[in-house]
């Protein structure tokens, strides 16, 4: 996909109704491994404009307890994930059994055990917003534009949930 509108639309359609206090936003990655840190820097975007946003770092799995506590009807996972073809800072929403066939992820525990626990533990809608990483190196930060683009990532979600939760 890549384009940030077409994002917005799908996420409207997504979370359309859905109370923003009952969406749980979750990002993960390692934020000293370049653009890993996708997922906690949209988090950090996010925070204080969402009700939930919940950086996990590394290991999502240790965070499952703190996500059930919302009782949420919605969890969203954010993580760097390589999809083929696409340019850095792409978007894309992927579903519980498509990371494996997207493409490569940093995680030592596959985010499908993850999102498939959660989604049985709260009945909830559980996906992934991947973002096409430029590199993921040790000790560097974000690379060029990637700051930019999550920054767009990050207002298409609020976009989305401003105009969902307005119905």
């Amino acid at each position: 996909m890549g384009d940030c509108h077409e994002l917005e639309k799908q996420l409207k359609a997504r979370i359309g109704g859905i109370p923003a206090d009952r969406i749980v936003f979750v990002g993960v990655g390692n934020r000293s491994r370049g653009d890993d840190a996708a997922g906690p820097t949209l988090v950090d975007l996010l925070a204080g404009r969402v009700p939930h946003a919940i950086d996990a770092g590394p290991s999502p799995e240790n965070f499952t307890g703190a996500v059930k506590k919302v009782r949420p009807r919605a969890i969203v996972l954010l993580d760097a994930l390589i999809f083929e073809g696409l340019p850095p800072g792409s978007a894309d929403i992927v579903e519980i059994g498509d990371i494996r066939k997207a493409g490569g992820t940093t995680h030592t525990l596959s985010l499908d055990v993850v999102m498939e626990y959660l989604k049985a533990e709260t009945g909830a809608d559980v996906f992934l917003i991947g973002v096409q990483p430029g590199r993921i190196a040790d000790g560097e930060g974000l690379s060029p534009g990637m700051a930019g683009a999550l920054e767009k990532i990050a207002g298409c979600i609020l976009g989305a949930l401003e105009d969902a939760n307005e119905k």
